[in-house]
């Protein structure tokens, strides 16, 4: 069958009022080069010279009546038949095809007259990249990485053959979704939020696959390119879909809020003289409504804090180390591992490309795990390797609990900011003088109170205990994927000042992938940086070396130039920026310095602790106030796919592990002390013990 160009214009592809008016010839007929009677060179006859062939129907239906088959004739293909007109030779009929089977090599995606070859196998789809009209269906797109022949399913025993449509239909029926249920004792809004982190992490891994497996690369659609920013986008939309759910569990935090700030407001308003009442009601009015303005501002920027968060979490995946054998089954690809500090086992020559590219001057070399894609196309994204084929690569529900604990974390000080700010406008409005009683019920006397925020009295409490600079290397130790347990000579040299020590040591403990001249030459130049007094540019070059985001460097460097120079304003501004990065930070300088003031922290009333596990349990406690209420309905199942139907209850994040995650900032009282006291009988016979409070 020549090439299609020939003769497909014989049909209109379009819908028509008048066959006979609109359509441009007899019919479906085909130009057909026949052995023994063409040569099959288009020098002695072209294809567009060749006679005009009609197709003989089958019993099926030759039109009348409305029984009628479209013929499946392509280019390519052999076709038999006759002449209807003898010996002239001029009317050719054609009465069936000679099918190609999957032992048939069809390689020439050529036509004659395009420079291929006559009375050979061709593709059907041979000069498709000249040819916009032909895309070719998903279902005759092979998996299996074709050597000499081509790539699609052209056979007519290729019916079960798996194909790009298998899988994404595979993709789309496994595809977990999301069930949502009014009834707060489910923690709906957690469990979405891990379908999602899931979900997120399956598609970032099946775009890795792209750049290494060719049934990946067809099926996620043609043509493949390189990794861009596509995984930026995947992140993005993720957040916006996750900001939902955790809206649901703010709107928790702030109710608990709420709920606290009037627990603490109620004496005063027993307390106040009757005439007084409504101006300290209209007080609390607006106090109210700042929490609120507090958590609506929060809200619009939980997108942007939970693509962080996500980011974040892939980064500190990049550099936990993975198992021998995940390593040892990498390697035998000539792939590197995630964590590997280029230890791997065995090699891979010449450069990789693309995410996990392995890169060696030959074999036995050692395979590096470049984790950070482009910085031309993706802002420098770090994320783990792709779980070598027959292993499993989980998505642990301790991930979810880190991205609760990240994205309330770092709003925590926000939160506590406010509700101190509310509960002293109105301590203040009750405290005027007028109701002498509310003296006695806010606590004039200087009590200690827990403030949680970043306040440079705080920072400076904090550097006094010595327990900043450790806080800061922890956050440096937990980016650079190094145990927090073995970085006593880092905290030490940043402490003494010696930070271009600290940095080198630091490196050595990350295992900072490189030669060793190229690392020594990087930290010689960074180390005169600092000694020249440039620290904080110093430790922002720093984060090349480290494979760590420039901003949270550049945050270390500044909070210890400002150290350095005693700037206690800058090192505030500098350590609130850093825990907007690394929540954890919080955790060694909220708490530092005892409250002074009536003001300053409702002294003997105390702050608020906002224990997130608390808050988001808060909602459970009043939605079972009144015993008529109707009982809430939900499915049985938290998610569902298209291919097995709901999944049944699962495993939800813990409360707990959120709190401890976000809550890090927390003063806790010292655990009370018990003392065992004998007990005696009336004969003074000792019969037991008893625990007593020391004391």
């Amino acid at each position: 069958m020549a090439d299609d160009r020939t003769w497909r214009e014989n049909q209109n592809p379009k819908k028509v009022e008048d066959p006979k008016e609109e359509t441009p010839a007899w019919g479906y007929r085909y130009k057909v080069r026949i052995m023994g009677l063409h040569d099959k060179d288009e020098s002695s006859i072209a294809s567009d010279s060749l006679p005009w062939a009609q197709a003989m129907y089958s019993v099926w239906g030759g039109g009348l009546a409305g029984s009628r088959q479209t013929p499946g004739i392509r280019q390519g293909m052999f076709v038999f038949g006759f002449f209807l007109d003898g010996a002239d030779q001029q009317v050719p009929v054609i009465m069936g095809i000679l099918g190609a089977n999957a032992k048939t090599v069809v390689k020439d995606l050529k036509t004659g007259i395009s420079g291929g070859k006559n009375f050979v196998p061709q593709s059907g789809y041979a000069n498709a990249d000249k040819d916009e009209s032909k895309i070719v269906p998903d279902e005759q797109i092979a998996t299996k990485e074709p050597s000499e022949e081509v790539g699609t399913t052209e056979a007519t025993d290729a019916i079960h053959q798996e194909t790009a449509q298998d899988r994404k239909m595979k993709d789309v029926l496994e595809r977990k979704h999301a069930l949502a249920c009014p009834d707060p004792l489910h923690q709906s809004d957690t469990k979405s939020l891990q379908t999602q982190v899931e979900e997120l992490s399956k598609k970032i891994e099946a775009r890795q696959r792209q750049e290494e497996d060719y049934a990946s690369a067809v099926a996620s659609g043609l043509p493949t390119l390189a990794a861009s920013n596509d995984i930026q986008k995947m992140i993005d939309d993720a957040a916006g879909e996750m900001s939902g759910p955790m809206k649901g569990i703010m709107n928790q935090a702030q109710q608990k809020t709420i709920d606290e700030h009037n627990l603490k407001m109620l004496p005063l308003f027993i307390l106040a003289v009757p005439a007084f009442k409504n101006v300290l009601l209209t007080t609390n009015i607006a106090a109210l409504q700042d929490i609120s303005c507090t958590f609506n501002d929060i809200n619009k920027g939980l997108a942007g804090m939970i693509a962080g968060a996500l980011a974040s979490a892939f980064a500190r995946k990049s550099k936990q180390p993975q198992t021998q054998a995940v390593k040892s089954a990498n390697a035998s690809e000539g792939k590197g591992t995630s964590g590997d500090t280029g230890t791997g086992v065995g090699g891979a020559s010449g450069v990789g490309t693309g995410v996990g590219g392995a890169s060696g001057a030959g074999t036995g070399d050692p395979i590096p795990y470049q984790s950070t894609l482009p910085d031309d196309v993706s802002q420098g994204i770090q994320l783990p390797s792709p779980a070598p084929k027959g292993y499993y690569q989980p998505s642990p529900i301790c991930s979810t609990e880190e991205l609760l604990g990240e994205v309330l974390g770092s709003s925590i000080n926000k939160i506590t900011q406010s509700f101190g700010k509310a509960s002293d406008s109105v301590v203040a409005a009750a405290n005027d003088g007028t109701n002498p009683d509310t003296n006695t019920v806010a606590g004039s006397a200087g009590t200690k109170s827990i403030d949680m925020s970043i306040s440079e009295r705080n920072v400076t409490a904090s550097l006094e205990k010595g327990a900043l600079v450790s806080g800061m290397a922890a956050a440096f130790a937990s980016a650079a994927g190094v145990d927090k347990n073995v970085i006593g000579r880092v905290t030490r040299a940043f402490q003494q000042g010696q930070y271009g020590y600290g940095l080198e040591v630091m490196s050595n403990l990350a295992g900072v992938v490189g030669s060793d001249a190229g690392r020594k030459k990087l930290l010689s130049g960074i180390m005169d940086q600092i000694a020249g007094g440039d620290i904080a540019g110093g430790f922002s070059e720093s984060a090349t070396l480290f494979g760590i985001p420039v901003k949270l460097m550049a945050g270390m460097g500044t909070g210890f130039a400002a150290i350095k120079s005693g700037n206690m304003g800058s090192l505030t501004s500098a350590i609130q920026s850093l825990g907007g990065l690394d929540p954890a930070i919080m955790g060694s300088v909220a708490g530092m310095a005892d409250s002074g003031g009536l003001i300053d922290g409702l002294s003997s009333m105390g702050g608020i602790s906002v224990d997130i596990a608390e808050s988001m349990n808060f909602v459970q406690s009043i939605t079972q106030m009144f015993d008529c209420d109707p009982e809430f309905e939900c499915s049985p199942n938290d998610e569902h796919t298209l291919d097995e139907g709901g999944s049944g209850a699962k495993d939800e994040p813990n409360c707990a592990a959120i709190a401890e995650a976000a809550d890090n900032a927390k003063e806790k009282p010292p655990e009370p002390e018990y003392e065992e006291v004998p007990i005696y009988n009336r004969r003074g016979r000792k019969v037991g013990v008893r625990k007593v409070l020391k004391g």
